[in-house]
């Protein structure tokens, strides 16, 4: 509606705010309840995004007060695709993006809270960047001791890679990932060049 646009707003903004600007960084998570936990424990640089859907609009509205913005989305297909298309849209707005690691067999950060509210602090502050994180999570899904999960690895990342704006910083992640596969250099920007990515 007029009244309300959810691709430009975020739950507990107002709130928030003044907290973001003093720690200039923002913790985005999925759930009102998450925003709504974290608040309560003390953690007020939290706002929740309507779903996993980041638009540029919202990601600016964030950029007026921090460059620094953290992601704790599901790592769930739908979370995992978000945070790639995050990516594109970070840089775009020189913004950098780190992902909040949820330890095994905690869902939200609601959940993570109930555990004690020092873990949710210390998963906010062991956020890794968002290109390592992708780096780390793919691995997990191939062999990249064969060709064909090579491949798939390869396949994967370079879509992100394509959406680093900086050529130092896709110069850096090309050359990792052409030592994770034991690839040349050459080979991977080839891949990146042509544009062909496997399916998640």
């Amino acid at each position: 509606t007029l009244v309300y646009d959810k691709a430009k707003v975020f739950f507990g903004f107002s709130l928030a705010r003044e907290a973001i600007r003093s720690k200039d960084k923002v913790v985005l998570v999925e759930g009102n309840m998450d925003v709504v936990a974290s608040h309560q424990a003390g953690v007020k640089q939290v706002v929740a995004a309507s779903g996993t859907a980041l638009t540029l609009e919202q990601l600016r509205t964030l950029s007026k007060l921090t460059k620094n913005i953290k992601l704790a989305f599901d790592a769930d297909r739908a979370g995992l695709a978000a945070k790639e298309r995050a990516i594109e849209l970070g840089q775009k707005l020189g913004l950098t993006l780190r992902m909040v690691a949820m330890p095994e067999g905690i869902k939200d950060a609601d959940e993570l809270i109930g555990q004690g509210v020092e873990l949710w602090k210390q998963a906010i502050t062991e956020a890794k960047y968002i290109v390592d994180y992708l780096f780390d999570r793919f691995e997990h899904d191939y062999d990249l001791s064969s060709a064909v999960g090579k491949r798939g690895y390869t396949d994967r990342l370079a879509a992100s890679l394509r959406r680093l704006g900086d050529p130092v910083e896709q110069d850096h992640y090309v050359k990792l990932l052409a030592s994770k596969t034991g690839t040349s250099e050459e080979a991977i920007k080839t891949k990146l060049e042509k544009g062909t990515d496997a399916a998640p």
